[in-house]
């Protein structure tokens, strides 16, 4: 889960990563939002209607939901565990309330990275270049001093810098394969608890201390 301040750059960040693993793939949200142009059904959102979306609310089948703008959002329970189930590895773009949940569902299978900018003043130059509006980037920043807060609470933490985002892309890459390389390692260790591990084996002949006796 990528957690950080709004205009940070999470999903300029994320899309990198997804073109350069076959096997990694977007967490996909449900919302009763119409789908964009560039955007697919069941990879960046599932798109439902209101109706359905109350239904799965009432269900117990959402982890979280949250209205922004008229519209809600909400993370299914069934592909957060299938993904677990099936050890596929899911990223997403998350706010800290969202990444909060997941963490406190599936402690042991959530892991949360931070992105931060250089600097507030690199960070509004960001959305600036961007081409946002004075009222969307001061809306913004009132919710960063909050999502700053959250960087102490995850497990790594990458600083985002502008106009140098190639160092944070490929920290980001390194993180994905220290944490298979770690979840390869603790499976490899599972498959040994029930095992003896080999014993020394025993010379031959006795050695002999080298130290007369006192």
């Amino acid at each position: 889960m990528l957690v950080g301040p709004p205009g940070v750059g999470k999903n300029t960040l994320m899309n990198t990563v997804l073109n350069r693993f076959n096997d990694l793939k977007q967490l996909p949200t449900a919302t009763t939002r119409a789908p964009r142009a560039t955007e697919v059904q069941g990879r960046e959102h599932l798109f439902i209607s209101h109706e359905e979306f109350n239904r799965m609310n009432q269900a117990d089948e959402l982890l979280e939901s949250q209205e922004v703008h008229g519209e809600w959002y909400g993370m299914p329970k069934a592909t957060v565990e299938a993904a677990i189930a099936n050890g596929q590895d899911l990223i997403a773009d998350i706010d800290v309330n969202g990444a909060t949940i997941l963490r406190a569902a599936y402690p042991n299978s959530a892991v949360l990275i931070f992105i931060r900018p250089a600097s507030l003043d690199d960070l509004r130059a960001h959305m600036q270049n961007r081409g946002e509006t004075q009222a969307e980037i001061e809306k913004r920043m009132r919710r960063v001093e909050m999502e700053m807060q959250y960087a102490p609470l995850c497990d790594y933490l990458i600083t985002n810098e502008n106009g140098s985002i190639e160092k944070a892309q490929e920290s980001l890459y390194g993180i994905i394969l220290a944490e298979r390389s770690h979840r390869d390692l603790l499976n490899l260790r599972a498959e040994h608890t029930n095992q003896s591990y080999p014993q020394p084996i025993p010379t031959s002949e006795p050695v002999e201390s080298s130290h007369e006796p006192a």
